[in-house]
């Protein structure tokens, strides 16, 4: 993690050298921002590994109120052991709002909080008997599961037209299914990449 990270600030040295020219604020009432990204996600009562795919969509009210919305498909998941219960399926759509912390430079550190829901399915992966020929694994119905979230970040506008952005969140839910043992959509994501500006 920490070798990328080095490499987005080496790649994104110039653009802050230009942005530095730059007259005024990019943040303004009406400024349109999308982005899209891979995100890591740790299970946290699971110690689960998440790859998710988000992209989002931001409307600026004024310059310290905008509204968000989420939409993640997760990829996939490791840590599961043989006869634990994982999920299938843990994609999510979450609406909320944005409170960005003033500035007067490029820089714009926020705070996020939504609500969403969660399309989740899982699974039981374990062993009727002690030969591994006799596997079997259970799959249980999808259901729809209830989210909220939040979390801190902030956006870099460099130039007229885009951004770079680093945001993480903690996102807490209940996977609301028929599995014999509860699942806990806890997680603790983060996320960075280069977004870009509308109008």
């Amino acid at each position: 993690m920490l070798k990328q990270i080095i490499i987005l600030v080496l790649v994104s040295a110039p653009f802050i050298g230009f942005a530095q020219q730059e007259e005024g604020q990019f943040i303004h009432k009406h400024l349109v921002r999308a982005d899209a990204s891979i995100i890591a996600g740790v299970m946290l009562k699971d110690n689960i590994n998440n790859v998710h795919v988000n992209g989002n969509l931001e409307y600026y009210l004024d310059t310290k109120i905008s509204v968000r919305g989420d939409c993640n498909y997760m990829l996939g998941s490791n840590g599961l052991t043989i006869d634990s219960t994982g999920l299938k399926d843990n994609h999510s759509v979450m609406l909320g709002a944005v409170y960005h912390f003033p500035t007067t430079t490029h820089f714009d550190p926020y705070f996020i909080l939504q609500p969403g829901f969660a399309y989740t399915s899982s699974y039981n992966a374990g062993y009727q008997s002690l030969s591994q020929d006799h596997a079997k694994t259970i799959y249980y119905k999808p259901v729809i599961s209830p989210l909220a979230t939040a979390g801190l970040g902030f956006n870099y506008y460099f130039q007229r037209f885009a951004h770079l952005f680093l945001e993480t969140r903690y996102v807490y839910g209940q996977h609301l299914s028929d599995a014999p043992q509860p699942i806990s959509l806890e997680e603790f994501r983060i996320t960075f990449g280069l977004g870009f500006n509308l109008f």
